[in-house]
């Protein structure tokens, strides 16, 4: 499911929840009413706010008082995923790929590199899919397929036990079905909005502001919705991005490594 058509859907259910309400309050049972509607809007809240705990814990920060930062890329491995494997490994900086499997399928040396170059490898899903209004068996299939993929590219044991669902919605199956297969879910500090290509230096310049002690930025080496499409802009700031943390006296791991399991 898109972006666009879980969005329909909420608003649909929405709807739907607005009007039910409305019918309780005119039957007399306001109480009711204001409980189906405070309903609605929590878990419309939970599902498409991202990083908000309504609908299970996430993974977010690391210690404030710790002198160390998270680099993280969704929705690769694509087209740009070599530049900024490049740009790390001059930095001498790892970081974590959230990694979609039918990426993975597409490019499986990118991902024996990141194990090779000691990052670290976690799931983002199958196929970038909004997981709102999907139940427990297709979640489980998204996480599954992903990966027996990672395996195939890079070996027993390369993905890690960290899952970040696609835009970070989640709906109630997410978080529970995701924690039954041993997965803690993975949010993020600060988000830089690279993906709408505002210039290398306003993403250097973002991401130095973001990159305070416990930080986990939100960065991307693909597109989830567009396959052949490179983050050039991201590949390219990622030797500023790196001289900012250093500047700051912020040290770049890994997710693993800032919030330990």
């Amino acid at each position: 499911m898109r972006k666009n058509q879980a969005v329909a859907r909420a608003v649909a259910t929405g709807t739907a929840a607005a009007g039910a309400a409305l019918l309780l309050a005119r039957a007399g049972r306001p109480g009711r009413a204001a409980a189906v509607a405070a309903g609605a809007v929590a878990l419309g809240a939970g599902a498409f706010t991202a990083n908000a705990p309504l609908l299970g814990p996430l993974v977010r920060r690391g210690a404030p008082g710790e002198p160390l930062a998270a680099l993280t890329f969704d929705d690769g491995p694509g087209p740009s995923t070599a530049a900024v494997l490049d740009a790390l490994q001059r930095a001498g900086v790892r970081a974590t790929f959230f990694v979609l499997g039918r990426q993975v399928e597409r490019h499986p040396d990118l991902v024996a590199r990141m194990r090779d170059e000691g990052h670290q490898v976690a799931s983002h899903g199958w196929d970038h899919g909004i997981l709102v209004f999907r139940g427990p068996r297709h979640v489980a299939d998204q996480l599954r397929r992903t990966e027996r993929a990672v395996e195939a590219a890079a070996g027993s044991g390369a993905l890690t036990r960290l899952f970040r669902a696609p835009h970070g919605f989640r709906g109630p199956a997410t978080w529970a079905t995701a924690r039954a297969l041993g997965y803690r879910m993975a949010g993020w500090t600060a988000g830089v909005w690279d993906t709408a290509e505002p210039g290398v230096e306003v993403i250097v310049e973002r991401c130095r502001r973001a990159l305070a002690p416990g930080a986990v930025v939100l960065l991307h080496d693909a597109d989830g919705w567009d396959p052949s499409r490179e983050r050039g802009q991201t590949a390219a700031a990622l030797p500023g991005v790196c001289d900012a943390a250093a500047g700051r006296g912020v040290r770049l791991v890994t997710m693993d490594e800032l919030v330990p399991a």
